[in-house]
């Protein structure tokens, strides 16, 4: 073999097949940019508007899929503004109800939570959309309670 020749499977070669796949017939994904901040502290509020059904958490986890290839969840953190400034942004106001947790409690359960967009906005991120793993996530919040900032 041509030392200048690039190593390629005789499985591939045998089947007709290139070793690489061809990312021209691929969707393209946008890049998620990820802010450069420390981690936030356990105790720090997780607020997501509306009731989180499993039917609407799918929806936007696979949208979000569609653009990063990453499933993925939006929620707020209240750890450098008050409650009910988060709950009056422009994101959340709109919902009726939100939900809250904990950043410890995610963790705990295994979820990852990245720095996405503007500060306070966060992504959950999911691993698969399947009903054992949103409901996992919906058990990490409290009842839906009624936003303090709702704007009818």
């Amino acid at each position: 073999m041509s030392p200048n020749r690039p190593l390629q499977s005789t499985a591939h070669s045998q089947r007709n097949h290139p070793p690489f796949p061809n990312f021209s017939t691929h969707r393209r994904v946008r890049r998620l940019q990820l802010r450069n901040e420390s981690p936030p502290d356990d105790a720090v509020v997780v607020i997501r508007g509306g009731l989180m059904m499993l039917d609407s958490l799918r929806k936007s986890a696979e949208a979000s899929h569609k653009e990063t290839g990453l499933y993925l969840i939006s929620v707020f953190l209240s750890h450098e503004q008050n409650f009910k400034a988060i709950c009056s942004r422009p994101e959340l106001r709109r919902y009726k109800s939100i939900r809250t947790s904990h950043v410890g409690e995610l963790r705990r359960t295994g979820f990852l939570l990245l720095a996405t967009f503007q500060n306070p906005h966060y992504d959950v991120e999911l691993p698969n959309l399947v009903d054992e793993t949103l409901i996992n996530l919906v058990k990490c919040f409290s009842p839906a309670t009624s936003n303090p900032a709702y704007a009818q």
